[in-house]
């Protein structure tokens, strides 16, 4: 009887360790923010299934993250960071449930936040992250001109040009290792076509009669292009309400 109850004891604490564990990696993973040093939408390499191949569809185990940069897939070869060629790759699907799917001309992935259908066919909202290349340079001046007013300040201004160039480098290895400044870019996936989320395509493509209605929304619920839950309340209100 003793045995048992060690063993079920046993059991017990495995279960909770397993679920600590699970728990505080999810946790690192919602805390975590692409940097100059690891430009990537995940901290690590994850084992993913990716699809490949338009009329023979396969999917193996591959070792990927997705990078901010170009919004490409990279993966692991031979301990070597490769990056997949555009156009290989249909989806790829991370362990945390988050779906990837190329998008537009570039091929850039992009994160599937929703899924549905509508009049048979598959329909999706998907949102590009990515770098706000405004903000980082806006990030990077102000980064230079304080190093550069610091170093001129200790060693006065004849070294000038030269504590210039420290400053330029200082700044840009000050800024690796903090968090990139992101933006979002959302598209839509109606009745087989795929476009950009701006005002322009949205009013081409729900029902002509609720043009003004959607309008007034956009007006009043304070809409922001860049944000998900605005661009999922816009999906569910035009697009799956007809």
């Amino acid at each position: 009887m003793s045995n048992s109850i060690c063993k079920n004891r046993l059991c017990q604490c495995l279960v909770l360790l397993v679920l600590c564990l699970t728990t505080l990696s999810a946790s690192a993973q919602a805390d975590w923010h692409p940097t100059g040093v690891w430009p990537f939408v995940h901290k690590k390499f994850q084992f993913a299934t990716v699809y490949t191949g338009l009329i023979n569809r396969t999917k193996t185990q591959v070792l990927c993250n997705i990078h901010v940069g170009k919004q490409s897939l990279w993966y692991t070869q031979n301990d070597t960071l490769m990056e997949a060629i555009p156009g290989t790759v249909i989806c790829v699907e991370f362990p945390n449930g988050e779906t990837y799917m190329p998008v537009g001309r570039e091929q850039r992935f992009g994160r599937i936040v929703r899924e549905d259908t509508i009049q048979g066919a598959i329909a999706r909202l998907i949102c590009i992250e990515m770098v706000n290349q405004r903000l980082l340079d806006e990030k990077y001046q102000s980064h230079l001109n304080k190093t550069q007013n610091n170093l001129i300040g200790m060693l006065g201004e004849a070294m000038d040009s030269y504590l210039s160039a420290v400053a330029d480098t200082d700044a840009g290895m000050d800024m690796e290792s903090e968090p990139l400044p992101m933006t979002n870019e959302f598209y839509f996936q109606v009745k087989g076509e795929l476009f950009p989320a701006t005002t322009k395509n949205i009013l081409a493509h729900i029902n002509p009669k609720r043009k003004g209605e959607y309008r007034n929304f956009t007006r009043s619920a304070e809409i922001i292009s860049t944000n998900e839950s605005s661009m999922l309340r816009i999906w569910k209100e035009f697009f799956l309400k007809w």
